[in-house]
This record gives C-alpha cells, sequence and structure tokens, in this order.
C-alpha cells in the first residue's frame, strides 16, 4: 500500500464525523437496566434522518427544549399512555402544558375519557409534578394540563403560521438559498411546502431525553382515519412518547402540535390550538365552527383546475378551494359548489385556510357574507351563510363525523 493509500484510510477510519450505528437500547447512569425499545422505537433511533442532526436543527431543539415535557397517565394503577406536552404559559404558582388529548381518551371508546386519571409530568431535568387537566377537546385532540411549581418554568416561543402562497407564475425566478440560521422571536412564520420542519418530544423513561425527528411539510392529506380536517402533514417519523410534543421550524419556534400519521405525522397548528385555550380561558369552553364542507388552500389544487381559475381570474393568486360540500349543510343552503375559490369572508380578503379558519371561529352564530369565484361564471359570486356550532358536552363533539 503507498504512503497516501494509507493516510487515506487512516483519515477515514479517524474522522471526527463518521459515526458508526448502534444497537437500538437506551441506558444512561440514571438507568440501572436498560430499557428494552419497542420495534418502532427501535426504528426512531436508526432511522439516519433523526440520528444525525446537522448544527442548525440542533440549535433549533435546544431553543425549545426546556420548555418539552413528557407525561405519562393512569387509571387508577393502569397505565393509559405516554407523550410529549410544551409549557406555553408560567407564572410564579403554575405553569400550562399543551398536549395530546389522546393523555385521556378511554381504550376502549376513543370519544371518551378514562376515569380516574392521574397525570405525571417530567420536566427535562428529571423533577416530576402532579398533571391536573385544565381542558381538552376530542376533536382537535388537543389538551391543556396544569402543574403546580414554586418558580416560573421554561416556555416555548409560538409563531402563528401564515399558509398563504401564490400561484403567480410570473413570480418565477431563481434565486439562491439562503443561509440556514436563527432569528429572533417573530408572531407569524410562512410555511411552504418543502419547508424543514422538526418534531420535537421527551423520552417517556430516565433521564428523560429529548427526541427530535426532522422532515418536511408537505400538502398530502392526512389519514382518512383522522376525523379532524383542520390537521396538516409533515414528513417526520416519531414514536408514540412524541405525540402531543411540538412541531418547530428552523428557528426552534413553535408552529404546531404532533399527532402520529403512519410513516409520517398530522399536527395542528399552533394558531387553531391558540385559538382554541385562548376561548377557553374567557369562556370556559371548548368552540368548533362548522360550516358542512372540506376545504384547502388555492396552491393545493389540482392543476387542470388551477390553469381554468387564474385563465378567467388572473388576479385571483391567493384563496381557499372548496373540496367537498356536506349535503344539507349550511354551506349547500348558500349555494356553494366544490371548486369554489373563497375570496371573501365576512367583509375580509380571505388568502389561506388558517384565515378562513380564524374568521369562522370569529362569526359562530352569525350569518357572513362571502364571495366565492368559480371558472364557470365571469364575474365573482356573492353568497350568504350561517357559521355553525357543533355542541360539545364534556369536551366531545355532539357531531362526530362531520366534516369541517
Amino acid at each position: 500500500m503507498t504512503f497516501n493509500g494509507f493516510k487515506r484510510k487512516w483519515v477515514e477510519a479517524f474522522t471526527p464525523w463518521k459515526r458508526e450505528q448502534k444497537e437500538a437500547q437506551y441506558s444512561s447512569d440514571f438507568v440501572s437496566e436498560p430499557v428494552k425499545l419497542s420495534r418502532t422505537e427501535q426504528g426512531f433511533y436508526l432511522n439516519p434522518q433523526n440520528n444525525h442532526l446537522d448544527v442548525y436543527k440542533k440549535r433549533a431543539v435546544l431553543k425549545v427544549s426546556t420548555s418539552v415535557v413528557s407525561l405519562k397517565s393512569y387509571s387508577g394503577e393502569k397505565e393509559i399512555f405516554q407523550c410529549s406536552g410544551t409549557i406555553i404559559e408560567s407564572v410564579d404558582s403554575y405553569s400550562i402544558i399543551l398536549t395530546s388529548a389522546s393523555l385521556f381518551r378511554c381504550s376502549t371508546s376513543g370519544n371518551s375519557i378514562a376515569d380516574n386519571i392521574r397525570v405525571i409530568v417530567y420536566l427535562f431535568n428529571g423533577r416530576s409534578f402532579d398533571g391536573q387537566i385544565e381542558s381538552y377537546d376530542l376533536h382537535y385532540n388537543v389538551a391543556a394540563v396544569k402543574i403546580q411549581s414554586d418558580t416560573p418554568l421554561p416556555i416555548a416561543s409560538l409563531a402563528h403560521l401564515s399558509d398563504s402562497i401564490t400561484i403567480d407564475p410570473s413570480q418565477l425566478q431563481s434565486t439562491e438559498e439562503n443561509s440556514f440560521q436563527l432569528r429572533p422571536h417573530s408572531n407569524s412564520f410562512d410555511l411552504v411546502p418543502g419547508d424543514i420542519v422538526i418534531a420535537v418530544g421527551r423520552f417517556y423513561a430516565k433521564p428523560y431525553d429529548i427526541t427530535a425527528a426532522p422532515g418536511e411539510f408537505c400538502i398530502d392529506h392526512c389519514d382518512d382515519d383522522l376525523e379532524c380536517k383542520e390537521l396538516f402533514k409533515a414528513t417526520c417519523n416519531i414514536m408514540r412518547s412524541g405525540i402531543g410534543g411540538p412541531l418547530i421550524n428552523r428557528y426552534g419556534e413553535v408552529i404546531g402540535i404532533c399527532f402520529y400519521d403512519p410513516g409520517s405525522i398530522a399536527f395542528l397548528p399552533i394558531n387553531i390550538a391558540s385559538i382554541w385555550w385562548e376561548h377557553y380561558k374567557k369562556h370556559r369552553q371548548s368552540r368548533r365552527p362548522w360550516l358542512g364542507m372540506e376545504v384547502t388552500n388555492l396552491y393545493a389544487a389540482r392543476l387542470r383546475i388551477l390553469e381554468r381559475i387564474i385563465s378567467k381570474f388572473p388576479d385571483v393568486l391567493k384563496g381557499v378551494i372548496v373540496e367537498e360540500v356536506l349535503p344539507g349543510s349550511s354551506a349547500e343552503s348558500a349555494g356553494i359548489k366544490p371548486n369554489d375559490v373563497i375570496i371573501q369572508f365576512g367583509g375580509k380578503r380571505i388568502q389561506s385556510f388558517l384565515e378562513l379558519f380564524e374568521n369562522m371561529w370569529n362569526n359562530v352564530g352569525e350569518s357572513v357574507e362571502l364571495v366565492v369565484i368559480r371558472a364557470s361564471h365571469d364575474v365573482p359570486v356573492h353568497l350568504s351563510m350561517v357559521v355553525e356550532e357543533l355542541a360539545t358536552l364534556g369536551g366531545m363533539m355532539t357531531f362526530k363525523n362531520s366534516t369541517s
């Protein structure tokens, strides 16, 4: 072997960047016996995407990590669920954790909560607290848990999503990709398909390590078994203990709550979770507006439909397109049809699904004027409809099979 060949092999053998895959087991100085991982958990730790984070993703995770907790729930002495959560509020005497309502669901009936529930919350440093159920909503699969603490705890930065994307072809241009770096907290974050997101959780056993699963935001539909149509999707690969944990953007800001979807995740945008929580604090009850139609952002529509719309209305480059109208619904009574594009609602310009949702929430029980465009019409169509609300009972929506 030549000297250069020997030198190359030596460098390859001792490079600080090379990491060998190790057998999937979980152990630490704090644990007397290694924790045996399930096949799903082994897959999580052996997934190269989860196992080798670059420095930018590590920075983003570290920004939120101390506000991410592990939760376990019990019905009597029987364990119900393990998941993660995020501290979103903290004062001198208590803190509020946002998590998944799966923490309380009855194993025999997913539309009710278990009896005699006890919750234990574990912080990043291993401290444990008894958790108290503050509120929950089984449709959005979201819950708020309160813990008593003698000092304020670290809280996460939340960034409401802006899911408004133009379909204007004139904006096509070649640009250099911006460097990946952290930024100060902001109130809004533009989310575009292909953007990097990270599902963060906390492991359920000592020393309650942080977990991170990077992926991309995508416009695919979530699993049809998920009744909540307000969910978005990302390609992150998590394990069960990551359910309820935060989905963060590349700046370490919380943009959603993670739920499991086979091979990926579904997530509830933090906009919706925040509206739900603020409404509950003010009125001590949940709310779910209902129009009886399924909608999505205009940019997610099929190409053939977009071509017809943009050729007829070249100035309409953002909006919400109707995918399905439920028979007998308020939407049907108003005359809304599939492939209609909603561009105004309650006198306000609508550019995205989340804007429409917020306007629906604020107009429950009221008759609202809306404007839609149709490829079969030369001018916008003006309609009027009532924003209905599904009644709740003990946190459960009574019309569980209805669409958004």
